[in-house]
């Protein structure tokens, strides 16, 4: 339940994070806790009430995705995803999900069909995880409409992130991402970092597609999957790499989870 007086309702402002669940626990977070909180403070807020309300709906809902049924499985994977807005009157609300997910096999096999969207990728990531998000929703709607599954943005020639991941390429044997170009930062790229693996920062321009070794997109969900075309021109698929990478990932929650009983 919202209130009448909700930012949300009255201005479309509000920031959530979308978290994978595995093995009974939120993957990586704290990193996602911290971005919020960055988000948070870029907007001026005070953010001790907002993170609270974070915290225990995360808790709640972790709990809940565990009790029985099929989701009782230590193999089930979920999908969390919690929503906080400020109140015009003061405080704050916060709203949370927890469902099942199911990755694409078909997706990590093969790779995803991406495509450039026609809106210019506006560079408001530095003011966080917005749910002023029309504009990616666009984006991914359009590419759908165009038979792919995932919409890239971009601005004057530059490729800056996808409608719901990051980007992560590689060039002469060499990994990067964007960075400084308006992107949202990406909890998970930071763990790939983390976890040994060497990401540098680079510009991917729309006429170097062709010149990549490898194209991924990164996200909280989906981990790492390989593009194997971008508007049907063929991308050179990084599968098997994709694979090493959500391995690595995984591995990582794993191993923070036998340190936290």
């Amino acid at each position: 339940m919202l209130p009448a007086d909700s930012a949300l309702l009255r201005y479309g402002e509000g920031w959530f994070e979308t978290l994978r669940i595995e093995g009974g626990r939120a993957m990586f977070l704290e990193g996602h806790r911290a971005r919020l909180r960055e988000s948070l403070h870029a907007a001026g807020f005070d953010s001790r009430e907002a993170l609270g309300l974070f915290d225990a709906t995360a808790m709640s809902l972790i709990a809940r995705f565990g009790e029985g049924g099929p989701s009782s499985d230590a193999e089930a994977i979920g999908r969390l995803r919690i929503l906080v807005t400020p109140r015009d009157s003061g405080g704050w609300s916060a709203l949370g999900r927890c469902e099942p997910y199911v990755p694409s096999t078909e997706w990590e096999r093969s790779g995803v069909r991406a495509s450039v969207a026609s809106l210019p990728h506006p560079q408001w990531g530095p003011l966080g995880k917005s749910t002023s998000y029309h504009w990616s929703r666009y984006a991914q709607r359009e590419a759908e409409a165009r038979g792919a599954n995932e919409a890239l943005l971009a601005r004057e020639g530059v490729l800056i992130e996808a409608a719901s991941a990051a980007l992560l390429w590689r060039q002469r044997g060499q990994w990067y991402t964007t960075e400084g170009q308006g992107e949202l930062p990406s909890v998970t790229v930071s763990e790939l970092r983390r976890a040994g693996v060497n990401i540098a920062a680079g510009e991917l321009r729309e006429s170097a597609l062709r010149q990549v070794e490898g194209l991924c997109l990164v996200s909280a969900l989906r981990l790492v999957v390989a593009v194997a075309a971008v508007d049907s021109q063929p991308v050179a698929a990084a599968i098997d790499e994709a694979q090493s990478l959500r391995d690595l990932l995984r591995a990582r929650h794993r191993a923070a989870g036998s340190h936290h009983p």
